[in-house]
């Protein structure tokens, strides 16, 4: 049975325990994320017959490569046959819906997935009910901060595009690739290694806002990866590593056998829930190991509020 942990983690060990809940725990796990995501999968399960995808197999131009290519983006396929068979109108609609229900629907999930992980690491028993109604107790906080983040990110990166764009415009003019257009790369790229710092500063904000009551988190990361920047940093890397391989996998068999049908978007977003599954096991272990490192508490008291009544 899965052990609460009562002592720091080296690297290779949460990923061994990430892989061992996520395998124990697989099948509540999926049918939590299933039940989650359903509204928006239904949804766009709609708008994608009602565009007249078909159901097995959709034809693509080109060759072989270029349609497997074409097939793995299906969500701007299904915008674009929305825009061409339903109108403008409905297209907008579809964008509208998708994009309020993603907001709402991707945190919850992943908030569910935390609190049931919790529960595993205390080797509790826990239900898909108690996993979803843990998650919905912290609706506004974990919108809320989960928006302000996106926000933050979103300009930062935003900023960092501009600025290079207009250095490297500016330098490219007046000397071609010369030193000040190396410059402007240099620059460019050390703005691009600030930002990934203060992500990875800031990552835990969500674990903090699930388990220990407080909102936006940022302060609260910032404490938890004080001195584990490039623990914590290495581990994203190597996750994101795993899920790229798992996604890529999934899809590239999903769109060689159906294409950019409505089975193959199906098959997609089962993979994405996998991959969903591992990723969030993975944060929670992380939060855990780290909240072990940088406070001596009782773990046991930041998840009693999900305890069962």
């Amino acid at each position: 049975m899965e052990q609460l942990q009562t002592k720091p983690k080296t690297f290779g060990e949460i990923l061994d325990h990430t892989f061992s809940i996520s395998k124990k725990n697989f099948g509540p796990l999926f049918l939590t994320l299933l039940i989650i995501f359903a509204p928006l999968y239904i949804f766009d399960y709609l708008f994608m017959v009602l565009s007249g995808i078909n159901l097995f197999r959709e034809p693509s131009g080109g060759g072989f490569t270029e349609g497997v290519l074409n097939n793995l983006d299906t969500a701007a396929a299904t915008q674009e046959l929305v825009a061409t068979n339903l109108g403008i109108g409905m297209e907008m609609l579809y964008l509208l819906v998708s994009t309020v229900l993603a907001i709402i629907i991707y945190p919850i999930a992943q908030a569910s997935v935390i609190v049931a992980t919790s529960k595993a690491l205390k080797s509790e028993t826990w239900s898909k009910g108690q996993a979803i109604k843990g998650a919905f107790s912290r609706f506004w906080p974990i919108i809320g901060s989960t928006a302000l983040m996106g926000v933050i990110f979103g300009v930062a990166v935003f900023i960092g595009f501009l600025l290079f764009g207009i250095l490297g415009g500016i330098s490219f003019a007046r000397d071609g690739f010369g030193v000040g257009f190396i410059m402007s790369i240099i620059l460019g790229l050390l703005f691009f290694a600030a930002v990934a710092f203060f992500v990875t500063k800031l990552s835990m904000f969500f674990g903090a806002i699930v388990f220990q009551k407080v909102a936006p988190g940022f302060s609260k990361s910032w404490q938890l990866t004080k001195g584990r920047f490039w623990f914590t940093f290495g581990l994203f890397i190597v996750f994101f590593i795993i899920t790229i391989l798992l996604t890529s996998v999934m899809e590239g068999v999903s769109a060689l056998l159906l294409g950019g049908s409505l089975l193959g978007r199906v098959l997609t977003d089962l993979a994405s829930i996998i991959t969903t599954l591992f990723m969030m096991v993975g944060y929670t272990v992380l939060f855990f190991d780290l909240k072990t490192r940088n406070e001596a508490d009782d773990l046991k008291d930041m998840i009693a509020s999900y305890k069962e009544s």
